[in-house]
């Protein structure tokens, strides 16, 4: 009777926990990028990277040259891949740097 007791207090906090545990966590992506100058090439990239289905959230910060991307839960965008779509726009990367979302 304990052992089923223990096990009805257990699951619950188990099947919360599950998710997280399999779901790999989403990410927060800043791309440094040269060439971005104005208002339109902020707005070009923005529509471009909105239409991937990976990604849930892009903001291009012109003053520090940035492209800030946060990813969809599980998904997976990689510096390749990312690389050829701001080279193919018409700007080059300088640099990537990932973080976990908090």
């Amino acid at each position: 009777m304990k052992k089923l007791v223990i096990a009805l207090l257990i699951a619950p906090a188990l099947a919360i926990a599950a998710p997280a545990l399999s779901a790999p966590a989403a990410q927060m992506v800043t791309v440094k990028v040269s060439g971005l100058v104005c208002d339109f090439c902020a707005r070009s990239v923005e529509a471009m990277m909105k239409k991937r289905a990976d990604v849930a959230g892009v903001h291009v910060d012109l003053d520090k040259g940035e492209v800030h991307l946060s990813l969809k839960e599980g998904a997976a965008l990689d510096d390749g891949t990312l690389t050829k779509l701001i080279t193919d726009s018409g700007y080059t990367v300088t640099a990537i740097e990932r973080a976990k979302r908090p």
